[in-house]
């Protein structure tokens, strides 16, 4: 390719030279008009000048972009700039008229956008990304229903390791996510630990009517304090923190344990803060060390749903 390159230039050059001797340096002309000759020099020159500036901008591109695809595609993006600009002085050159020039600049402007909208979008959301960095890499976002860990901001999408999905709770999945950054124009962007690096979550017990729930109250908290203590007191000091750039209502992020009378049963919900990628852990421990305790319990009784439905039968 670059053979073939530096031929063409080569080439261009060679008649360059040749117009530009025959027009300059001898009397010899085909046509009456010698404004023709210098249109085409012109217009050769035009054609040289987008083949060099195409070549070093693809050859800093090369230089300075790390990824493969991000390489690709801005060689690509400037190459389709450089062309539309070369031709569109090439309308200048030969189009004399300013209505027709104005009407061939409108057509080329129309297509243009046309062909490229999509990827000027992204560009624009990239650039967007950049100037306000709503996230960083190693952030959990979750754009529409795409939700992962940010890999890569690149010029044209964004890379995020996938979670949810078929996998349970915030776990990866192992899938590849590349979003295409026009979603920073007029999408919602939900991030999980930028400012903040905690969320809440709740754990869900059902009783049946008769335990003693206050006995189960003060196990379920007993149980959450030795787990999560950790997790308060960090997230209450990040939470401060977080007051000085927000205007924040309350700092509580105790532990707490809301219940709600059912039909058939007690429902018992604990409320608590956890860093978003121990969730899964966190709620297992949670679960199995509260449903351990509760089971030695005989004055207690735990159950599902559909059994406590099944016992009211």
């Amino acid at each position: 390719m670059r053979v073939i390159r530096r031929l063409n230039i080569f080439i261009l050059l060679i008649l360059i030279l040749f117009i530009a001797y025959i027009r300059y340096l001898t009397n010899f002309y085909i046509f009456e008009d010698r404004s023709l000759l210098d249109a085409l020099l012109i217009s050769l020159l035009v054609i040289f000048l987008a083949y060099i500036i195409n070549s070093i901008t693809g050859n800093l591109i090369l230089r300075r972009v790390s990824t493969a695809r991000d390489r690709y595609t801005l060689r690509k993006t400037a190459s389709i700039l450089i062309t539309v600009l070369a031709f569109a002085a090439l309308f200048a050159i030969w189009f004399k008229r300013t209505s027709t020039l104005f009407i061939a600049y409108g057509i080329l402007s129309a297509g243009v956008a046309i062909a490229l909208q999509d990827l000027l979008r992204n560009i624009a959301g990239g650039i967007l990304l950049i100037l306000y960095h709503p996230f960083k890499a190693g952030d959990r976002i979750q754009v529409e229903d795409n939700v992962g860990d940010v890999l890569d901001i690149g010029s044209i999408s964004t890379t995020i390791m996938e979670i949810r999905e078929w996998v349970d709770a915030d776990q990866y999945t192992g899938r590849i996510l590349h979003i295409p950054n026009s979603f920073a124009l007029n999408k919602t962007i939900k991030n999980y630990t930028r400012d903040y690096s905690f969320i809440w979550d709740e754990v869900r017990f059902l009783l049946i009517y008769g335990s003693n729930w206050k006995k189960a109250e003060g196990i379920a908290l007993n149980v959450a304090g030795s787990i999560l203590g950790e997790f308060e007191d960090l997230a209450q000091k990040e939470l401060r923190q977080m007051g000085q750039k927000y205007f924040i209502t309350t700092y509580d992020v105790q532990t707490k344990l809301y219940m709600k009378m059912e039909e058939n049963w007690i429902e018992m919900r604990l409320r608590y803060v956890v860093e978003p990628r121990k969730r899964r852990a966190i709620s297992h421990l949670l679960v199995s060390n509260i449903l351990e305790a509760l089971e030695k319990e005989k004055d207690i009784m735990v159950g599902t749903a559909t059994s406590i439905d099944l016992m009211g039968r």
